[in-house]
Parts: structure tokens; sequence; C-alpha cells
């Protein structure tokens, strides 16, 4: 036997079901059916597709009779008032629930759409590339995957967050947060490359121009276009450029020559310094020097090379035979 207090819990209930049953059985609605109708959840409710006029309980049963699944996003498909009414009947039978009077009214068939909204691959890009420059500056995007997918809203927002960081490649989650839920995420590996420090042309360098200051800076940019590049502003400047280069052209080594004060098979003043003995005679350089450089000089009064360096003012300074 049921306790004492199950027994009454059935009656309530039971008292409760009647009185739900009488209440609709006494009482009339109509259902206007729209010719189309959009859906956004997965199941299709009779308060999608009509215009329902009923007391106010009564039409809050009527609202919640589930008519079909919805379509697939972007999708549509047509049900016809037959239907419609089949699922109402069947609804309130499984139910217990009873009205006097329910008439459909409206078009024999209901065109139900399920809209979407497609997100395409070049914004989808734009985000992931723009979540990189505003939060490591120092990393290139070289490549992101092309993704693209339908929500079922149009409002929406989106959260990057980095996973990992490696050498070429780093893995971020990208979110679709909607009514402050997260309703889906994409993992994603995005092709990099790091900032390096070079030097660039601030202004047009033409060729077999003296590189000056003025001319040049230190700028960032990505290592796969810094090979041969040079890193401090002092390996440039004095040189000479051998090529026309153009404003933020990277300046690489082979870019530049020495300025040579000294000139293959121009005349020269040999200087020759040894304690108080200072002399100073003419020679022939054999080779291009530029400041600093060891050179061959040809003394011309007796012949013989000398080995010499090349000083600021365009002299030699000699070393030895």
């Amino acid at each position: 036997m049921l306790p004492m207090r199950c027994l009454g819990l059935l009656r309530t209930l039971s008292l409760n079901l009647l009185f739900l049953f009488l209440a609709f059985s006494s009482q009339a609605a109509t259902v206007l059916l729209k010719g189309e109708a959009k859906v956004s959840a997965d199941e299709v409710l009779l308060k999608d597709i009509a215009k329902i006029e009923a007391p106010s309980l009564a039409l809050n049963v009527l609202s919640q009779v589930p008519v079909k699944e919805s379509p697939p996003l972007c999708k549509s498909y047509l049900i016809t008032k037959r239907e419609i009414v089949d699922r109402i009947v069947k609804y309130l039978q499984e139910n217990g629930i009873s009205f006097s009077e329910i008439e459909v009214k409206g078009p024999q068939v209901v065109k139900v759409n399920r809209p979407c909204y497609l997100i395409d691959g070049e914004s989808f890009k734009r985000k992931v590339i723009e979540f990189f420059k505003e939060n490591y500056p120092e990393i290139v995007v070289l490549s992101v995957p092309s993704i693209s997918f339908r929500l079922p809203f149009k409002n929406y927002d989106s959260e990057i967050s980095l996973v990992s960081l490696g050498r070429n490649y780093a893995r971020v989650v990208y979110k679709i947060v909607h009514n402050g839920s997260v309703y889906r995420k994409f993992w994603i590996s995005v092709r990099i490359d790091r900032k390096v420090k070079v030097v660039v042309a601030k202004i047009s360098i033409p060729r077999g121009t003296l590189i000056e200051e003025s001319m040049v800076k230190i700028s960032q940019v990505p290592s796969s276009k810094a090979r041969g590049a040079l890193p401090d502003l002092n390996e440039v400047i004095g040189k000479v450029s051998r090529r026309d280069i153009l404003p933020g052209d990277v300046i690489k080594e082979r870019d530049l020559s020495p300025l040579f004060l000294v000139k293959r098979g121009q005349p020269v003043k040999v200087i020759y310094v040894d304690g108080p003995i200072h002399i100073e005679l003419l020679g022939v350089s054999l080779e291009n020097g530029a400041v600093g450089n060891i050179i061959r000089v040809k003394n011309l009064s007796t012949g013989k090379v000398l080995r010499c360096k090349v000083l600021k003012d365009g002299s030699v300074l000699f070393v030895s035979d």
C-alpha cells in the first residue's frame, strides 16, 4: 500500500489534471497559419508558424505544440495544413487535453525557412591577423587556413586566444560567442614568422651614392626578408650603393661596396715613419683600398712592391715590404 503522503499527492495531481481538462474542454481556439515562417531553434513549434487566438491558459498550451524538426541551416521545407492539424490532435490526445473547438485557418501549405549567416574565409582571416597585430606585434602572420561556416544568428562575438607558439607555427582557438555562451570553437594552426631589426632605406639611394646617416634607419622586418641584411647602421654608413635602392628596401651586404679612397692604377702618396724619421714618396696603387685596408703599392723610384695601410686622407702608410 502507498503511504498516506503519496496518496495525498496523487489525489492532488488527479484533481489538477481534471481541472486542466475541464478548463480546456469548454474553450475554443483559432489557429491562423502563416504562408511562410522563419525559425532558428532545432524544433518548430505551433507559435512559430501560426497566430493563435485563445484564452491565455489555452494559448500557452497551443503555442508549445511541437510541429516538426526544423530544417537544416540555410534550408527550408513545406508542411501542409493537414499535417499541422494531425500534429495538434496527436499532441492534445497524448497529453489528455480537450478543447470544445479548434479552428485551423490559413494557407494549405506553410513554407518553413531556417536562415543562416555565412562567415566567409576572408573575414575569418582578418580577425586572426588583427589578433596577432594587437597582441604579438613581433609576429608576422604568413598564412591562415580559409575557414567558412554558417551560423543561425547574425550577431555574435568572437574570442581568439593563443594556445601554443612555435618557431614557424602558432596554434590559436577561435570561439563564436552568442548571448554570453560559446556556440562553437575552432582550433587553427597559423604559419608565422618573426620580425628582426635591420637597416632599411629612408629615401631613394641611386647607384654609386655614398650612404649617409640621414638616408637609412633601423626597422623591423620578417626574418624571411632579412637574409643577408645588415643589422647595424655603422655597417652601411660610409659605403657606396651598388644598385638603386628604394625607400623601405632592406639593405644587404651585396648591395654595398666600400668607398675606395685609393683606386687601382692611380698614383698615391706613400708615407714611411720610423721613430723620428718621416719620409714621403710617390707610388702607384696595385689594387683598390678603403680606409684601413692593407693594399699593395709599387714604389715608382725603385719598382719595389710595398704593403701599405690606407689612411683617411687618401694616402697610404708603409707597413712592410
